[in-house]
């Protein structure tokens, strides 16, 4: 592929990947990240024009895009578990210990989903992310995202509820 064949390719699917993005992140920096990262990563594998250039270009953005917010959500959790060690005082200890405990059993139970009703519970719960735009990110039909965000909350309260004595 030739510098010229791949700036026109550029142009045409640039903004496909911009609108995904945005949609996973809501945040034009990060957005801007992530397709540049797979227009860099494009322009050094050098596609041949016969392959489906677009469809492999949207896969790859959400792909970055799912591997940027797993990276994302890592430094988040270490650094509010930094932020708790050194700023709890004795009344914040114990609710902050009862947190961390909640948390705990609530990834737990997270953890005992099928891997697409874990996926769709994290966007959902972490990431903030509706039923449309989880439906764009996987390309489930958005009705059918909602029943599994359903059928996994229903799952949840069922692991989550305190047994019975």
């Amino acid at each position: 592929m030739t510098t010229t064949e791949f700036e026109h390719i550029v142009l045409l699917i640039r903004p496909q990947m911009m609108r995904l993005a945005l949609a996973f992140f809501h945040n034009e920096e990060d957005a801007e990240d992530a397709v540049q990262d797979v227009l860099f990563k494009m322009w050094k594998r050098r596609w041949n024009p016969e392959d489906d250039i677009k469809a492999l270009a949207i896969t790859a953005t959400k792909n970055q895009c799912v591997s940027m917010a797993r990276k994302q959500q890592l430094r988040q959790h270490q650094s509010v578990d930094e932020v708790a060690e050194y700023s709890m005082d004795d009344n914040e200890t114990d609710q902050n210990l009862i947190t961390i405990e909640q948390n705990k059993l609530v990834e737990h139970a997270i953890g005992k989903l099928t891997r697409s009703e874990q996926r769709i519970i994290r966007m959902t719960f972490e990431q903030g992310l509706d039923a449309k735009e989880i439906s764009i990110i996987t390309g489930i039909h958005v009705n059918s995202v909602r029943s599994m965000i359903s059928m996994a909350r229903k799952k949840l309260i069922t692991l989550l509820k305190p047994q019975s004595l």
